[in-house]
């Protein structure tokens, strides 16, 4: 019975099968130097120790071994779209600002990324795991986002990866994952806006959009609205996608007089504009995911560090040889920052 305290190394190995460590070397990484049967007994005996190789390690040993050798250490991006990224539809900052980020920080860590497109390939979740293993690839990153046709993420053979999901949306479960803070984002704009003593907020925005936050907008600002006077409650204004009927909002903001609106993006207060509604001198307006809209207040995500998070946590879970399903999937939340603006003056 081996001491699972203790890690188990090649010497292990060695020292059980009556080897040298060498052989054990290579006989695991299948050289045919070393006989086939003596390949067979070695590996048995490592998978009786529950021997488990580090795949960063074995790639640096392997490019030490070859100073020609071009081998890259790849990770899998897997994405439920069927164009490739950075040219999807919808939200395409958001996507665009995670997707240069995940590359930019996986290029200066050394490791390449192999992309796959669930929306083009009919893989099923088998072949897919097949695909990965072949191409000597344990990392694996879920991409936020959708198309209909692809409603989930493909169940992987969990044992041989470290998996990473960057956002939410998916039912598969123990996964560690890296998001926006999007409880702490919305507190915090509240507290902005209430430390001006604006008294009525409204909030007003597309369910998908609010879906990619775990409701976390939603429920926030129905607990601060739980925690008004009734005279100063507001029902959200909700449309179940971008296309917002511009009568409905005009009487939704005529009917409940907001001093402010809580949005996603610039199509709501594009739309105002458009209707004559004057901002800020009518309604003042924070945006929730400020991303460099002109004028607008509000908070900026830091969409990018969310890739760059991402792509350190896996990183880190590969070194330390995690792969498989973790007993305790870590969050990470990444805080968001104030930006200043015209849309509310302070």
């Amino acid at each position: 019975m081996p001491d699972n305290s203790q890690p188990i190394t090649l010497q292990s190995i060695a020292d059980a099968s009556g080897y040298a460590r060498s052989t054990v070397s290579l006989a695991l990484r299948n050289h045919p130097s070393i006989p086939a049967d003596t390949r067979q007994k070695i590996r048995e005996v490592a998978d009786q120790l529950h021997y488990r190789p580090n795949p960063l390690v074995a790639a640096l040993m392997s490019q030490l071994r070859d100073r020609n050798n071009k081998h890259q250490e790849r990770l899998a991006l897997i994405c439920r779209f069927k164009n490739k990224l950075p040219h999807t539809n919808g939200e395409g900052l958001f996507y665009n600002l995670l997707y240069k980020a995940l590359i930019d920080n996986a290029e200066k860590q050394g490791l390449g990324i192999d992309e796959f497109y669930m929306g083009t390939e009919n893989f099923t979740d088998h072949r897919l795991s097949s695909i990965l293993v072949s191409r000597n690839i344990h990392g694996v990153i879920f991409f936020p986002g959708l198309d209909e046709k692809v409603q989930e993420f493909p169940e992987l053979e969990w044992e041989k990866f470290a998996t990473v999901l960057i956002g939410y949306n998916t039912t598969r479960e123990n996964l560690h994952q890296v998001a926006s803070n999007y409880t702490y984002d919305i507190d915090y704009a509240l507290e902005r806006i209430r430390a001006t003593g604006v008294t009525r907020i409204g909030f007003a925005i597309d369910e998908i959009v609010n879906r990619s936050t775990n409701e976390a907008w939603l429920s926030r600002y129905l607990l601060d609205q739980y925690r008004r006077p009734p005279e100063q409650q507001i029902p959200p204004f909700l449309t179940p996608n971008r296309m917002i009927p511009p009568q409905n909002l005009l009487n939704w903001l005529k009917q409940h007089r907001p001093e402010v609106i809580l949005v996603a993006g610039g199509t709501i207060p594009k739309l105002l504009t458009s209707q004559g509604v004057r901002i800020p001198q009518d309604v003042k307006v924070v945006n929730l995911i400020q991303r460099h809209e002109p004028g607008l207040a509000g908070i900026d995500p830091h969409t990018d560090e969310v890739g760059r998070a991402a792509i350190s946590l896996l990183t880190a879970l590969l070194q330390g040889n995690h792969l498989g399903p973790p007993d305790f999937p870590q969050s990470i939340s990444v805080k968001g920052q104030w930006i200043p603006g015209d849309s509310f003056p302070e």
